[in-house]
């Protein structure tokens, strides 16, 4: 048998050694690509089917066509009774845990203060606990006060979206109210100024979403991965939102939800709430109105703001309890200051 020349034998360990480190670069990407689908993953449900497309709004659209609405009802629990055609619904997310606003809220601006003529009703948000005695507290807490509604849905800060796509679900096929308010437990609603405002002065009765609008600088898309607020580019292409209100608390009409619930089943969900609003209404055609009724910012109003104020962001239990003695303070105090009846 003739025996290789050396510098064939070279030639050999050369091109050897390089398609090893060719694998080696190949498996490295792949590990890589693994771990940064992961951590997407991980972060926020991605919609399995198809390769998703983008649709003329730069949201990406996928084969199940948005959120699946199905897979966020259970029937194991009870839902809340609401009588139907009510001018409002307020609609609270709550984190399972919270028990201690609930009940504030419950004794403050969800109370009904003697007879009205204006039929309006509060529902807390909640998701699933992976803690079982939390969970079957939620339960308990149902069944004594009648005014939880539990999705299927893991009950995190990155779920937002699906815990408010349930809600308008629920809301716009049992209970159709005129008008639904969105807001959080750590808002105080003027449940005193609202109802009346909303039947005795509001002129947009239809494809209504009013709310406190963000500026430009603001509507940026985060891409860090840190945040919480990260959206990434495959969820969401653009890098500005459309005009959206902010979750603190934003009005809807109901065919306004009925129009953003349609657009919601073409729109790929992002894991931001109040943007997604933004776009699913951008993409119904409805126009969000600017309104500093709605205040960001607890900053120790007085009694004469609570003619205005319609919702307060970030206020502790005690303070909800003084929000509450200034609302009703507010019926009889400032009667020299002129009444504002636009949304301005």
């Amino acid at each position: 048998m003739a025996l290789m020349h050396p510098w064939c034998l070279k030639g050999l360990i050369c091109v050897s050694g390089l398609l090893s480190l060719i694998l080696l670069w190949c498996l490295l990407v792949m590990t890589a690509d693994v771990q940064k689908r992961w951590q997407l993953s991980s972060r926020f449900p991605i919609i399995q089917g198809k390769l998703p497309r983008r649709s003329r709004f730069g949201a990406i659209e996928s084969a199940q066509r948005g959120v699946d609405f199905p897979s966020l009802f259970t029937n194991s629990l009870t839902d809340p009774h609401c009588e139907p055609g009510q001018l409002l619904l307020i609609l609270v997310t709550s984190a399972p845990g919270n028990s201690e606003p609930r009940q504030v809220i419950r004794r403050t601006w969800a109370a009904h203060e003697g007879p009205t003529a204006y039929q309006w009703q509060s529902v807390f948000l909640v998701g699933q606990s992976a803690d079982v005695g939390v969970a079957q507290g939620i339960q308990r807490e149902q069944q004594e006060f009648g005014d939880i509604l539990i999705g299927n849905y893991q009950d995190t800060y990155r779920n937002l979206t699906l815990k408010v796509m349930h809600g308008f679900k629920w809301v716009a096929k049992q209970c159709r109210p005129s008008y639904i308010l969105k807001t959080d437990d750590d808002c105080f609603v003027n449940t005193d100024r609202l109802p009346e405002f909303l039947l005795e002065h509001n002129t947009i009765k239809t494809g209504l979403y009013a709310g406190s609008l963000f500026s430009r600088e603001k509507r940026q898309v985060i891409r860090e991965p840190s945040s919480k607020w990260f959206v990434s580019r495959q969820d969401y292409h653009p890098d500005e939102y459309p005009p959206y209100a902010s979750g603190i608390g934003y009005i809807l009409s109901l065919d306004a939800i009925e129009q953003i619930l349609w657009a919601a089943e073409h729109v790929h969900p992002i894991p931001v709430e109040d943007a997604y609003i933004g776009i699913l209404a951008e993409k119904a055609g409805i126009r969000v109105k600017s309104s500093a009724r709605f205040a960001k910012h607890n900053v120790r109003w007085r009694v004469c703001n609570y003619r205005y104020l319609m919702v307060i962001h970030h206020l502790s239990p005690h303070e909800q309890e003084v929000a509450k003695g200034n609302m009703l303070q507010a019926r009889s105090a400032c009667h020299d200051s002129l009444e504002v009846t636009r949304w301005k």
